[in-house]
């Protein structure tokens, strides 16, 4: 199996085809949300950022305490610290749903995946915010920015949550990183800074490590 290296520079090209390769590897034995599959998921958002910012470089930072950001990027002649952290909707076990939906998948059983309910806009918030201020707790040395990955697919009441409704989520970090960002539904988005409109990830990628095989989905 192919392996992620930390503290080694990669080109987001050359990254972003690392992860593809690994992220088939790692579903082929279901381990995709097991603690193998960790610098995989790490190494899955950092170089699709560092893509989407224009960054020359990305590279998973080796975690040498608790409070050590998850990777960096070296953009034009700044090299940029950046944190990671994953939502969804507080009552989903995303990690046994996608164990129980990959083995079923690879056991080439006829099943039927069904994607996860809606989750209450302000059940949502208050677990965003939790996640939140768990980072603020950390007191980084340095860290530049903080990424939010939002896996909650269905926010009831909302197709597109407005960039207010995040914001308000995640106030508590616009006090303790420089650059706040949210990728959900496949895009990139920074808060706390005018004029910022979704940047989509290129539909050639695989999608976010969270999704579930998918062998045949109902309608209605």
């Amino acid at each position: 199996m192919d392996t992620i290296a930390y503290d080694h520079w990669f080109t987001p090209a050359e990254l972003i085809a690392l992860t593809d390769r690994v992220g088939a590897q790692l579903a082929e034995t279901c381990d995709i949300r097991s603690q193998i599959g960790k610098p995989y998921r790490e190494a899955w958002i950092a170089a699709r950022f560092a893509l989407m910012r224009g960054a020359q470089a990305v590279r998973l930072i080796g975690e040498k305490h608790w409070q050590t950001p998850d990777f960096a990027i070296h953009l034009d002649n700044r090299y940029l610290l950046f944190e990671s952290t994953e939502a969804d909707d507080p009552t989903r076990l995303r990690n046994q749903d996608y164990l129980d939906a990959c083995h079923l998948f690879l056991s080439q059983a006829d099943y039927a995946v069904l994607g996860p309910g809606p989750v209450a806009p302000d059940v949502y918030a208050q677990e965003i915010a939790r996640l939140v201020a768990k980072k603020c707790a950390k007191h980084y040395a340095r860290c530049d920015g903080l990424v939010l990955i939002s896996h909650a697919a269905w926010i009831a009441g909302m197709p597109t949550p407005p960039q207010v409704w995040w914001e308000a989520a995640c106030a508590e970090a616009q006090t303790h990183f420089p650059e706040v960002w949210i990728f959900h539904d496949r895009a990139f988005q920074r808060l706390f800074a005018p004029d910022q409109t979704p940047v989509s990830v290129p539909p050639a990628t695989p999608p976010p490590p969270c999704r579930r095989p998918r062998h045949h989905r109902p309608h209605g």
